[in-house]
């Protein structure tokens, strides 16, 4: 910046030209043999026109500092737009240059910034995952359109605290809300099954702790599935019929040539052992599924659900933790049996220790629920999305059945079954799985 004037150069010339002056005119006063008053009176006029001198020398300076002060404060109100231009000393422009460049710097980040924000806005808003992000004491921070039509409230929901705002919900999705748990919830809504699958994060966001809870309708994708699903079944049957019938037609055409040929008759045992053996497992093969296609409608009676727990726990040799006073309930005792059954067997299918395979009992005001945990693996999210499909399995010799089952059983009996992984700081250290049943229960 060799144009511009130097600030330190000003003050020397300045001071220079002061000191010349005062020093000629102290020489001329001691030459005139002047009194000391006016030597006093020189030197007090000299100090005030030095005080000036530096006061107007020191103007751009002052000058400076102030419009940077307030360039600084519009930054801290993120406020980007000023621009200081007084460059008349090298010094000074200097700094006013990085001042400027630093201005430009953070006005193209924030428009930067702001157009990712409103790209990531757009998104969430036309995302079909109902999406709420709340702050420790539950009230709205964030939320997108699917979330407005899942809450059933057309005004802006940013603000408004949550609790109030599930009331509508499906009752396991609006408990699993108020716990901040994940996992796939189904029930009976209106004579129409659906399905949701529900994740919840926690989050830290400005040193706060935050929730985030994504909500997926699962309904349209798991009947679409189930359609495929049925298809898949049919030709699996079709295929197990015509893999047994096959062989059964050679074993029977061998056994008429044997009938013929006495020499050989004593190869028929074996024969017809190898026909009832194989007719016997076809057998069982169409049983679980005719189980499942065939459920019928619960019979309901008042059952004593403790006594049905312990009964399972002795079968099963598992823990079972229930309340001090009995509780009854109106269902299907036989259904309700199978579905626990089912349930226990996969927890011990899931590579759990025995000993870390659970059965609680408890109750609510609103439900009885039936509780059945394990210490295996878990599911992954994709899995906990499908778990409930009919023949569905992660089991390489499952039928995919059994968990189907089980939530046919419960919803037939208007409750409600819940999948989660139960984690820790450690992980996932094991699946339960929730057996809502509804709130017409009796204490014996």
């Amino acid at each position: 910046m060799s144009s511009s004037r130097s600030l330190f150069r000003r003050l020397l010339g300045y001071f220079s030209l002061l000191i010349v002056a005062y020093g000629g005119a102290i020489y001329g006063l001691l030459a005139l043999n002047a009194t000391t008053v006016f030597i006093i009176a020189v030197t007090v006029i000299t100090i005030g026109i030095a005080a000036l001198l530096i006061k107007y020398c020191l103007t751009p300076l002052v000058e400076t500092i102030d419009a940077l002060d307030v360039g600084v404060r519009s930054f801290k109100n993120n406020d980007f737009s000023i621009t200081i231009h007084n460059k008349e000393y090298e010094e000074l422009g200097r700094l006013l240059d990085t001042f400027n460049e630093l201005a430009t710097v953070l006005r193209q980040q924030r428009v930067s910034l702001f157009q990712r924000e409103q790209l990531l806005n757009r998104v969430i808003q036309e995302t079909p995952v109902a999406l709420i992000l709340t702050d420790s004491n539950n009230r709205i921070m964030l939320s997108n359109l699917a979330a407005k039509n899942l809450l059933d409230y057309h005004q802006r929901l940013d603000g408004e605290l949550l609790p109030p705002l599930i009331q509508g919900m499906p009752s396991a999705l609006q408990q699993a809300t108020l716990q901040k748990q994940s996992g796939l919830f189904s029930e009976m809504l209106e004579h129409q099954k659906i399905s949701y699958s529900l994740t919840c994060h926690h989050i830290e966001l400005n040193s706060q702790q935050h929730h985030l809870f994504l909500y997926k309708n699962l309904t349209r994708d798991i009947s679409r599935k189930e359609s495929d699903i049925w298809k898949k079944a049919i030709r699996l049957i079709s295929h197990e019929l015509n893999n047994s019938l096959a062989p059964l037609k050679s074993l029977t055409s061998s056994a008429k040539k044997i009938i013929d040929a006495p020499e050989h008759l004593h190869m028929l045992p074996d024969i017809f052992d190898t026909i009832s053996e194989r007719i016997e497992n076809l057998h069982i093969f169409l049983t679980q599924y005719a189980t499942y296609a065939r459920l019928p409608a619960p019979s309901l009676a008042m059952i004593n659900l403790n006594e049905l727990l312990e009964k399972i726990g002795a079968m099963t040799n598992v823990v079972v933790d229930l309340p001090h006073q009995p509780i009854e309930v109106e269902a299907d005792k036989a259904q309700i049996e199978q579905a626990l059954l089912n349930l226990v067997k996969n927890a011990k299918e899931s590579g759990s220790a025995l000993a870390d395979i659970k059965i609680t009992l408890t109750m609510t005001p609103m439900h009885v629920q039936i509780c059945v945990s394990d210490g295996g693996k878990g599911m992954t999210q994709q899995q906990l999305q499908q778990a409930l499909l009919p023949f569905y399995t992660t089991k390489n010799n499952g039928s995919g059945l059994g968990l189907a089952l089980c939530n046919d059983i419960v919803v037939a009996h208007s409750g409600n079954l819940t999948i989660s992984n139960m984690e820790s700081d450690a992980g996932i250290r094991g699946l339960a799985v929730k057996m809502m049943l509804p709130s017409c229960f009796k204490s014996v």
